[in-house]
């Protein structure tokens, strides 16, 4: 599971932007914006939420990325989403929040806007720890992902390549500072992954070969002479300066 996030003091909007841009359509196009009963919501209660954010000053975005080798459908994400967010925002008076799910990459991943008032939103390295738990047991982390036979069930017929975990990270670092280009560092990320695993062999290979003969039985003797004269090297002694220069380094 990853699940990146930060907080800024000022309104959403341009987060709630960000996160309604369809970038596979990208004409247009928007991702549904849900509530925290899963309801769709229009464009005027959109703007509602946005007004508010302004006049808390604060917000929080959380994007939730399940672990893709457990194969979550969109639907699963966003359902296991609301349930997470609930968990976390049910006992906060003022906190209000709400999400969408982009499909726009081969891991269906949810973004979370949220507001309030700053101390139910504030968030130390603890807390987001166990959000992250939190957010593992809610997707059935790391049962579904580990039992093949589980993740079958709601599998998509093409699932596509798996994305290694770094790549995703940088992406979505990318997507939490709402950079329009996201996908291109994902891109960049996930073909130094390749490039990284298929030169792993080579490298090897290469070091396989820089392996040292074995020494004759004359040039085994070699090596003891050879630290006989260092011995006396290191017994003369130094110059003064080259003492105090070693000794700072």
């Amino acid at each position: 599971m990853i699940l990146p996030t930060d907080y800024q003091r000022n309104g959403a909007g341009n987060l709630v932007d960000y996160i309604r841009r369809d970038r596979e359509q990208d004409a247009g196009k928007t991702v549904d914006l849900r509530n925290p009963a899963g309801r769709e919501l229009s464009d005027p209660e959109v703007n509602r939420f946005v007004d508010k954010s302004q006049e808390f000053g604060f917000q929080r975005h959380l994007i939730v990325s399940p672990d893709p080798t457990g194969q979550y459908s969109p639907q699963e994400v966003q359902t296991n989403t609301r349930e997470l967010m609930n968990r976390e925002f049910a006992q906060q008076p003022t906190t209000d929040y709400v999400y969408g799910v982009h499909q726009n990459t081969e891991f269906p991943h949810a973004h979370v806007a949220a507001t309030g008032e700053p101390a139910e939103l504030e968030l130390d390295r603890e807390d987001i720890q166990q959000l992250r738990e939190q957010a593992a047991t809610v997707f059935e982390e790391p049962t579904r992902t580990r039992d093949p036979a589980a993740t079958a069930r709601d599998a998509p017929e093409n699932p596509g390549r798996v994305v290694d975990q770094e790549a995703r990270e940088q992406f979505h670092e990318a997507e939490l500072s709402l950079n329009p280009d996201a996908e291109k560092a994902l891109k960049r990320a996930s073909e130094k992954s390749q490039q990284k695993e298929v030169g792993q062999p080579t490298a090897e290979k290469e070091r396989a070969e820089s392996k040292p003969e074995p020494l004759s039985e004359g040039a085994a003797e070699r090596p003891e002479e050879q630290a006989a004269t260092e011995r006396e090297l290191e017994s003369e002694p130094e110059p003064e300066a080259e003492r105090e220069r070693g000794w700072w380094q």
